[in-house]
């Protein structure tokens, strides 16, 4: 009995565990698919809240664009050069184009996929009107600065999350260097790790967006395009080249990349900035906040850096972090991506005199005679215990090292050789051995035959006989091969003497 409570118990402990787990991965399910439709909706508008901006200098801001303009330029206004250009966004001019936009989303919702969102979606649309109020952007000309420009905007936001909600508190510097760099760079966080710079290896995720190259207008006032390049740090692909760079390449390895995190001052201006991981804006654990974008026809780099805080201190702590930034990017190495464009020998033109650039982008000294002299005269008078050569000692070595041969070393010519051979044998003359020349060798098998043999005693072979080359060659390998016999102790008897063939013959008929 107590058995099957206890299997009863388990099971019922099962099916509940089962049950839960079910609801929980159907209403996260249901959570994506609301955000996919909501994403998919907001796609088919096509909104962009800055076509709707309008002059300052002609039109009056609202009180939300005055402030944020004004906390922007308060911490830079001794280096500010001219009067601030302002925009923001203005729905009394633009009513015709809003209310176009409105009929189209009206028209949009009609769809059945949207019928579990709709509700959310009206009230996203309700919520446009704000977003477009809340939109502003200033060009500051400064002085002193790495741009002769910097810009600032809002980067008010409506995300989803179960409902419709809008975010007001993210903003944005952005301006261009008169210097080019590489490659795309991007800094940002990951999840309980150290914030990092990582390169772009490829091009930057726009969303689709194509800039058209025949504007002649700076690349950070024409605001579709800078609005792109914000979009793209949330882009998945944006944040993987941070995952990949952390992972696969140890946060090393870039030589602009590794430039920048040695920079402590630039490293703690960058940590301080309000990520999405801090906001709590997003799920992922990886936020994408500053990019640095090389406009190679222009000759410049486009630097830009979001902050996501609640606080006032976000436009000094943003500022601050971007100003840093642009400084470093001036100073980086100056490598190229496409091998085939760096010139195989001598200097690039971008090459400072004297220098010489490494694979890897460091800059090295080139130094002359007359210096590489004068450094070898300082470091002789530091060190005064460093033995020297004169010419003489120098050529002595050299000769010394051309023979392979020390000085000292007993040397023998070929006569001292042999007679050196000759001691070692005893003091005996002893001569070499030379074949017999009176004696023939068996033509077939190589045996010495004595005068007068008719045949070879070990093959048979008549003396004279021609035999086969081949033949002779096999019958000498074998004989070759053969294991030699140990001689006997005893004496030969008078007897058993060796005879010719003839009288061997001749003493078989006689007996």
């Amino acid at each position: 009995m107590l058995d099957s409570i206890k299997f009863l118990y388990a099971f019922l402990c099962y099916i509940y565990k089962y049950l839960y787990i079910k609801i929980i991965a159907d209403l996260k399910g249901r959570e994506l698919s609301e955000q996919k439709l909501f994403q998919v909706f907001v796609n088919k508008l096509d909104f962009d809240p800055y076509e709707y901006l309008v002059s300052g200098a002609e039109h009056e801001l609202t009180d939300f664009q005055k402030n944020a303009i004004d906390n922007a330029t308060a911490i830079m206004k001794e280096n500010i050069v001219e009067e601030v250009k302002s925009f923001g966004g203005n729905l009394k001019i633009n009513e015709e184009k809003f209310k176009a936009l409105e009929k189209k989303a009206t028209k949009e919702l009609e769809n059945e996929e949207y019928g579990d969102i709709k509700k959310e979606l009206k009230s996203y649309i309700k919520k446009l009107r704000e977003l477009v109020e809340k939109t502003c952007v200033a060009i500051i000309p400064v002085k002193e600065m790495p741009w002769v420009d910097i810009l600032f905007r809002t980067v008010p936001r409506i995300v989803f999350d179960k409902k419709a909600e809008l975010l007001d508190n993210v903003i944005a510097y952005y301006g261009e260097i008169k210097s080019v760099i590489s490659r795309p760079t991007i800094f940002g966080k990951i999840k309980d790790e150290k914030p990092l710079f990582a390169p772009i290896m490829g091009t930057i995720d726009l969303g689709g967006y194509k800039l058209d190259e025949s504007q002649k207008d700076s690349k950070t006032q024409i605001h579709s395009y800078v609005s792109a390049i914000i979009n793209s740090l949330d882009s998945v692909i944006t944040r993987n080249h941070l995952a990949k760079y952390h992972e696969a390449y140890q946060r090393h390895g870039d030589p602009i990349c590794d430039f920048l995190m040695n920079d402590s001052e630039l490293m703690n201006s960058m940590e301080r900035i309000t990520s999405s991981i801090e906001s709590n804006h997003t799920p992922s654990d990886i936020a994408v906040f500053s990019i640095a974008l090389p406009l190679t026809k222009d000759s410049t780099t486009l630097l830009l850096t979001i902050d996501e805080g609640d606080d006032t201190n976000k436009f000094s702590r943003c500022f601050e972090a971007i100003l840093r930034f642009s400084a470093e990017c001036s100073k980086t190495p100056k490598t190229s991506t496409s091998p085939q464009t760096q010139p195989i020998s001598g200097q690039s033109p971008s090459q400072q005199a004297g220098t010489i650039r490494t694979p890897g982008g460091q800059e090295l000294k080139a130094w002359t005679a007359e210096e590489l002299a004068v450094e070898a005269q300082k470091r002789l008078v530091s060190q005064p215990d460093m033995p020297a050569w004169n010419e003489e000692e120098l050529k002595k070595f050299a000769t010394e090292r051309g023979t392979g041969l020390p000085e000292g070393m007993e040397v023998w010519e070929e006569s001292e050789l042999h007679e050196l051979a000759r001691k070692r044998q005893g003091g005996l003359d002893i001569p070499e051995w030379e074949a017999d020349k009176d004696m023939k060798e068996c033509l077939k098998c190589g045996y010495s035959l004595r005068p007068g043999w008719n045949r070879c005693p070990v093959c048979e072979t008549p003396v004279g006989a021609k035999v086969d080359s081949s033949e002779a060659s096999e019958q000498r390998s074998s004989e070759t091969n053969l294991e030699p016999v140990e001689p006997s102790n005893e004496h030969p008897s008078e007897d058993s003497k060796e005879l010719p063939l003839g009288e061997k013959e001749e003493e078989k008929d006689d007996q």
